[in-house]
């Protein structure tokens, strides 16, 4: 048997870019189709992973694929317009051409989803990994019980993927989707409002056969497992994808090391998504 290439860890792939759609004032959604057909054919992520996008010339940032696992030679990735690197992305035509290299990180643990049911929760730019969670559970709707998300936001206007969610209503009736979007500080948001924790007693899941998937700003997490242990979910089923100051991807950068000299993690390597034990157990993991 050949060794491994350690290289292939750092290899990256030409993609083109198909279309760009904007979602906010800051965020655009891009779809990309890999160049070449065999790594087309052969690429393939897990929910909560990410990939390392680079442009020549301006550098790579680390963004999560927000799209279905199951559409071969496709991904897509939500941008927030953040810095010199996610300027230039988003200058981005259809046809221009990007490299791209990944998928890293652990993902979520989507066996241990099965025969479950699943609540989602999100706050700001944490829908955008998962949306992809969310779109696994539709492709194989059979293997889930009932669903929640809880999509939430500063602004009505910032909410992630809103009128996708919204467009899915008939559907979510027929399978037993709860969809809650909220909106904690705009006068104006003629829907919900309050923060996420706010709105547990409106999910369809059962807490304790449900497994939880949350993604969302440090802040958001103490109030939501306070909240959650009190009604009864089980924390050996809560994840949390941490994407926490990644860079290089691999873990070689220490960009991203967090814990103490007997806990120590990489969010890029170890992560980023971790279960409630590792949150409260790892020091400044979040």
């Amino acid at each position: 048997m050949s060794k491994p290439d350690p290289m292939k860890t750092y290899e990256t792939h030409k993609c083109r870019l198909l279309r760009v759609y904007g979602l906010t004032e800051h965020e655009k959604l891009f779809l990309f189709r890999f160049d070449d057909p065999e790594i087309a054919q052969s690429w393939r992520f897990m929910p909560g992973q990410f990939v390392e996008l680079s442009l020549l010339g301006h550098g790579e940032v680390p963004i999560s694929i927000c799209s279905s696992a199951r559409r071969m030679g496709f991904f897509e990735l939500c941008i927030r317009k953040a810095g010199r690197v996610t300027s230039e992305i988003h200058k981005l035509k259809p046809g221009d051409m990007v490299r791209i290299r990944g998928p890293y990180g652990n993902g979520f643990p989507m066996d241990r989803f099965y025969d479950r049911d699943l609540l989602l929760v999100a706050a700001g730019l944490g829908m955008a990994p998962l949306r992809s969670v969310f779109l696994y559970a539709l492709d194989n709707r059979w293997l889930f019980g009932n669903i929640t998300i809880i999509n939430s936001s500063k602004l009505g206007k910032e909410l992630l993927f809103a009128k996708e969610l919204k467009a899915m209503r008939d559907i979510a009736t027929a399978e037993n989707i709860e969809i809650i979007q909220t909106a904690t500080r705009d006068p104006d948001w003629g829907g919900l409002t309050g923060r996420a924790p706010t709105h547990l007693d409106k999910v369809n899941v059962d807490p304790t056969k449900c497994t939880a998937a949350l993604c969302g700003p440090p802040r958001m997490y103490k109030s939501m497992f306070e909240q959650m242990i009190k009604l009864g979910y089980d924390p050996r089923y809560i994840f949390v994808n941490l994407e926490r100051r990644m860079k290089c991807g691999v873990g070689k950068c220490g960009h991203c090391n967090i814990g103490t000299a007997t806990s120590w993690k990489y969010t890029c390597k170890d992560g980023p998504v971790f279960d409630y034990y590792d949150i409260i157990s790892i020091p400044g993991l979040i």
